[in-house]
């Protein structure tokens, strides 16, 4: 039912050492959920290795995240999503976002006492309490506003990953709109359960349970697991069979998501990575008539690199979105007085 589709390539590259050509492996895989391909290849390194953060990640100067400056950067909610104005837990915030990428979204700060956190200091309990302070935000927003169904989370972490800022963070969404990769979800969820009588992730989970190959471990309610055909370097999922809405996520479930992804922060930082995306994605309440489960995906991203900060964020990279920041109506008009110019001339 669940197709791992998988073509090996005819390939060849230059042979240095005899001369001519000589064959090399190129496998191209096909991702049976979000339909995009994935070419797995030998002899090259692609993935960007680690070098040294430097003083990047030192505080200059005015951060809107860090502890003597949050309270008045930053704008409190109204009552009714949070009683004293910010979500608090720990030493996590979470406040308004002052950008609006969807109809109400907010950003999570994992502690606002340290202005950077290299990967081996997110722990376990420091993910835990940014996650439930988003979720408890995530709660009251539902609570006033039911229609806003397409709910995620999302990261970026540090500039080569797209964040803007060096404070490590997190962003969540509550839209009427779903992302591109929530409707995908969506979509494949529905016509798996019609065609086979299965929920989807169930027999996803079932297959990689009996090859093993792509397992990494259960931890109820998450199972994680290496995507059969990667986005991007270094790709773990966690799924929640069962879960399928982001609020329904309980502490204990949020406790044992932020065990998972500890762990793999950890990994990251053991093979040199530095900066990440990762999304967590909703499936809404809808879900439990076809038994979607919600999806939490992360991926590695190329390391620091003074002046360098990526185009390309969890929306491009995770989410099938992309995220524009001019009226292309207005770059049209801009291009078309440019072009006459030229013509007239």
């Amino acid at each position: 039912m669940i197709l791992f589709e998988e073509h090996e390539l005819d390939a060849q590259v230059p042979d240095f050492e005899h001369g001519g050509f000589r064959p090399a492996r190129l496998i191209h895989r096909v991702d049976p959920l979000f339909g995009h391909g994935t070419r797995l290849i030998e002899g090259a390194k692609l993935a960007p290795g680690g070098g040294e953060l430097g003083t990047v990640v030192e505080r200059e100067g005015f951060c809107p995240f860090c502890v003597d400056t949050i309270s008045e950067a930053t704008a409190p909610f109204p009552p009714e999503i949070a009683r004293n104005g910010r979500v608090i837990v720990g030493n996590a915030w979470v406040v308004p976002n002052v950008i609006a990428y969807s109809s109400v979204s907010a950003v999570g700060i994992y502690d606002v006492n340290r202005h950077f956190l290299p990967l081996n200091s997110l722990t376990r309990e420091l993910v835990y309490d940014v996650l439930l302070a988003i979720g408890q935000h995530g709660k009251a927003v539902r609570s006033q506003r039911p229609d806003l169904v397409y709910s995620s989370v999302n990261a970026n972490y540090l500039p080569p990953s797209g964040s803007s800022l060096i404070h490590p963070h997190i962003q969540s969404s509550h839209d009427l709109v779903p992302l591109g990769s929530q409707a995908r979800l969506l979509e494949a969820s529905k016509t798996h359960l019609e065609a086979y009588d299965t929920p989807y992730f169930e027999e996803l989970i079932a297959l990689e349970d009996a090859q093993g190959q792509r397992m990494v471990a259960h931890m109820d309610p998450f199972v994680w697991l290496v995507p059969f055909a990667p986005t991007g370097f270094y790709e773990a999922w966690a799924l929640a069979p069962g879960i399928g809405d982001l609020v329904e996520l309980g502490d204990p479930d949020l406790y044992q998501l932020a065990s998972g992804l500890a762990l793999v922060l950890a990994t990251y930082e053991q093979i040199g990575v530095q900066s990440f995306n990762f999304s967590l994605i909703g499936a809404t309440p809808a879900s439990r008539e076809f038994g979607a489960s919600l999806l939490f995906r992360i991926v590695a991203r190329a390391p620091m690199s003074p002046y360098y900060r990526s185009d390309v964020t969890y929306f491009e990279r995770l989410c099938l979105e992309a995220m524009i920041d001019y009226s292309p109506e207005e770059w049209a008009q801009q291009l078309r007085s440019n072009f006459g110019t030229t013509m007239s001339g």
